[in-house]
């Protein structure tokens, strides 16, 4: 029996660095689409060495941008990974097998983020995302800044093993992003006419401290962990502290 095709889309800027591992780790699958918001180095020219389709597109914001890739694509069946994500080849033939399965109309799959250098503890809480899915049933929240991930209609699996993530390697690029995130995950909220709350403004950093520490097990990959569960309680409370700010910066217009 044929496997069913798949695309595999990205969509990148400046991803040079880790492009060639990522590309390489998905070259298995049917089509591999590459939507470029202007990348200044080698990227779209290692996407083309790798047969890729390079679209350029100028910044229409994650959801928007990743909904126009998704779009590009010519099978129903779809695999969206990022610049900085490579999958193993173990999880390619389980994302592989499953979509031949047709048992579902998503895959859920696990990341392995490297931080410092190395993998988190392996008993430490994996993020997971739907990130395989049918196009045809799939669609990005339109109205979100960040965290676009996708609604699927009917039934979801999920993958075993996980995709290795280097994107949050060094602690200034972790605290970079999530303070870019941060703002727009403030933004999203304050265009909500969401409240703020002094409550959760005091409390929030020390409950994502202990969540992320404590409940998913960041202390046991030690210092890392202690740093790494840090990053991600500053990050709670900068979108609170941030959506404070819009409020207050309206009030006093």
């Amino acid at each position: 029996m044929m496997s069913t095709p798949i695309s595999v889309f990205l969509i990148t800027c400046n991803e040079q660095e880790t492009l060639p591992a990522v590309l390489r780790s998905v070259s298995m699958f049917a089509e591999i689409i590459v939507v470029d918001s202007g990348s200044q180095d080698r990227t779209t020219a290692i996407a083309q060495e790798f047969g890729a389709k390079v679209i350029h597109q100028p910044w229409l914001g994650f959801a928007r941008q990743k909904a126009f890739a998704m779009q590009a694509c010519t099978h129903n069946w779809c695999f969206n990974i990022d610049g900085d994500e490579v999958v193993p080849e173990a999880v390619a033939k389980s994302i592989q097998q499953q979509v031949d399965a047709n048992e579902a109309n998503g895959l859920r799959v696990y990341f392995e983020d490297f931080f410092m250098g190395q993998p988190m503890h392996r008993s430490s809480h994996k993020r997971s995302i739907v990130r395989v899915f049918k196009q045809d049933k799939t669609r990005y929240p339109q109205d979100r800044l960040v965290h676009e991930n996708v609604t699927v209609d009917g039934p979801t699996q999920k993958v075993p093993g996980t995709i290795i993530h280097y994107g949050y390697d060094d602690v200034a690029t972790y605290m970079e992003k999530q303070n870019r995130y941060s703002s727009l995950s403030a933004q999203e909220k304050f265009n909500r006419q969401k409240p703020y709350s002094l409550a959760k403004l005091m409390l929030v950093f020390p409950l994502m401290f202990f969540k992320e520490y404590v409940l998913r097990k960041q202390f046991l990959s030690g210092a890392r962990g202690l740093v790494h569960a840090t990053i991600d309680a500053m990050y709670a409370f900068l979108k609170e502290a941030k959506l404070y700010e819009l409020h207050r910066r309206q009030k006093h217009k």
